[in-house]
């Protein structure tokens, strides 16, 4: 604090501290162009824009003025700690910090020459700014390293997070050491029941659900969730209540298209879970925000998981109907489909496609001579059904390409 008591014994150094504090602005200029002439790398690794950067040389000159009259009100290091961990956290190198605090010094002793060349207390207040332009420069490298260790452990922490979850997918939750240890990494229980998710993010990249971990610890929920390799991937313990209440509290998150398997006995079977989540995934349109729970969704799940067989069922079934010119495949397969969801009802199948009955009729028999097969009987109704839904299926993926 040596510098501090100094300028005190500058009879002069408080009135030409308030003359630069009448030219705080002007300052932050000539501390701007100095950064973008001589140390520009500092503003590119930044990432910061210029009205960005001469709000925060403003503030800085600022806490650097009040530092050389001792006026430690309203805590001027805190601008000079905020700033360091900043610059640590966009990966600017120490050296280009450092070197935009000496720039600092440099426009405010440049102002002072304006302001009050000739002046006999001028070189002692020169004396007392390198002084405080030392302290703030080491104030902020202390700060700085601080910062940038907290940083590199919390990346460390991270990265065995996403390594322990990505073990648990690969089935080692089957080994009880390694389970033991990964409930106490991630904070979890071994043997609560869970519900598992796998998530795609938005188009625009964006987290395909928003805040989750967040939105079920409202509701006393404990969960992990990390990137695996594209998908997102959720781990929620049901220590208290059902999986319907997970649901619940995350269908109003979504932004991008996700999926919950069945519920599994423990945190080392979330590998089954998450299979069985990315196939729920699977079965909504591609890039189409939504979530699928595989239990309302598992005839489209059969053919999501065989999709070979799926081609071959709606090559095989629909095949004769798909090879007709034009749209009247299209119509007649529509028409179909509208009369299985109501129930096998003419009349609400015209309603629903607003045409006449005997025109529903008329398609109906069309299909059965096309399919070689009548449209009736257990076994026909499910292959159709099936068929259908994999037509539909495959429909969807294609659009979802062409996006």
């Amino acid at each position: 604090m040596a510098a501090l008591e100094s300028v005190e014994d500058v009879e002069a150094g408080p009135g030409l501290i308030g003359v630069l504090r009448d030219r705080l602005d002007g300052i932050a200029d000539r501390w701007v162009g100095h950064i973008v002439a001589k140390n520009s790398a500092y503003l590119d690794t930044a990432l910061v824009s210029l009205p960005d950067l001469r709000k925060s040389c403003r503030d800085n000159t600022d806490a650097v003025l009040r530092l050389l009259t001792g006026d430690a009100g309203g805590e001027p290091y805190a601008v000079i700690r905020a700033g360091a961990r900043r610059q640590a956290e966009r990966g600017v190198p120490l050296d280009s910090v450092l070197r935009s605090y000496r720039l600092a010094g440099l426009a405010v002793w440049q102002e002072l020459v304006d302001c009050a060349a000739g002046d006999p207390a001028l070189l002692e207040l020169a004396g007392s700014l390198w002084l405080i332009i030392d302290e703030v420069s080491a104030e902020a490298a202390t700060c700085y390293h601080y910062h940038r260790t907290e940083l590199e452990l919390l990346r460390m922490a991270e990265q065995r997070r996403r390594a322990m979850v990505d073990e648990l997918l690969r089935g080692r939750g089957r080994d009880a050491s390694f389970l033991e240890d990964a409930a106490v990494k991630l904070d979890l229980p071994a043997d609560s029941p869970y519900l598992v998710f796998a998530v795609e993010p938005t188009s625009a990249g964006r987290p395909g659900v928003e805040m989750a971990a967040e939105t079920l610890a409202a509701g006393g929920f404990r969960s992990v969730w990390q990137v695996s390799g594209e998908v997102l991937v959720g781990l929620v313990a049901l220590e208290k209540s059902g999986p319907e209440a997970v649901l619940r509290r995350l269908r109003p998150a979504m932004r991008g298209r996700g999926g919950a398997g069945p519920v599994v006995a423990g945190l080392g079977q979330v590998d089954e879970g998450f299979q069985l989540a990315s196939i729920a995934m699977a079965t909504l349109p591609a890039g189409a925000p939504g979530l699928a729970t595989l239990e309302d969704h598992l005839p489209e799940a059969l053919l999501v998981r065989s999709p070979d067989l799926a081609d071959m069922l709606v090559r095989e079934l629909l095949g004769p109907v798909l090879d007709l010119p034009g749209r009247e495949g299209r119509h007649l397969l529509t028409t179909l489909a509208v009369w299985i969801d109501t129930n096998c009802s003419v009349a609400h199948t015209a309603t629903r496609l607003y045409c006449h009955r005997n025109t529903v009729l008329n398609r109906l028999n069309r299909l059965e001579g096309l399919l070689g097969r009548p449209l009736k009987g257990r076994a026909t109704f499910v292959a159709v059904s099936l068929a259908l839904t994999a037509w539909e299926l495959r429909n969807v993926r294609e659009r979802g390409r062409e996006r």
